[in-house]
């Protein structure tokens, strides 16, 4: 899978997440939760190290931000959406969670379970350069997605998000 592929799904996933508050839209407020509050420059630094550009930032609603790095020829991404998010769209924790890991799994890619991650965590390797990780919080859900990043790097990146 080449990160075309991911960057639809990961664009797909936001499209769905977005689509039923498309309706409500307000004027933009700047998400509850920041990039910076999920993942900090120096964590950023210390997992993955100097040669990755980022946060690019959008906040496409209130209470919802995705946030990406790139590299040289890697990137990781994610999304954040809290409980008011949630709530503009209908959803529990639960349901987002769930949702997306549902998406990309089929007989061939089933989720494996990460312990003593936030409330819960789970991984889907999507290729051999590709990962989706869930990570549900107490304040929200984070959906991440990684191309060509270390495994031990998307363990250490999922626990940083992980840590409020």
């Amino acid at each position: 899978m080449n990160a075309r592929l991911v960057g639809l799904i990961f664009a797909s996933a936001c499209l769905a997440w977005l689509s039923s508050s498309a309706a409500v839209a307000q004027s933009p407020e700047p998400a509850a939760t920041r990039c910076e509050d999920l993942l900090t420059p120096l964590e950023v630094v210390a997992i993955v190290g100097e040669d990755f550009r980022g946060p690019e930032v959008m906040e496409p609603s209130p209470d919802f931000t995705s946030c990406d790095w790139q590299g040289e020829d890697a990137n990781f991404s994610f999304t954040f959406i809290g409980p008011e998010g949630m709530k503009a769209n209908y959803q529990t924790a639960e349901q987002a969670f769930e949702s997306d890991l549902i998406a990309v799994e089929n007989d061939e890619r089933k989720r494996e379970v990460l312990a003593d991650i936030g409330l819960k965590a789970a991984q889907v390797l999507l290729d051999s350069d590709s990962s989706l990780v869930e990570v549900q919080r107490a304040d929200g859900v984070a959906r991440m997605t990684f191309y060509k990043i270390d495994a031990q790097k998307v363990i250490a990146l999922a626990r940083a998000v992980a840590s409020p």
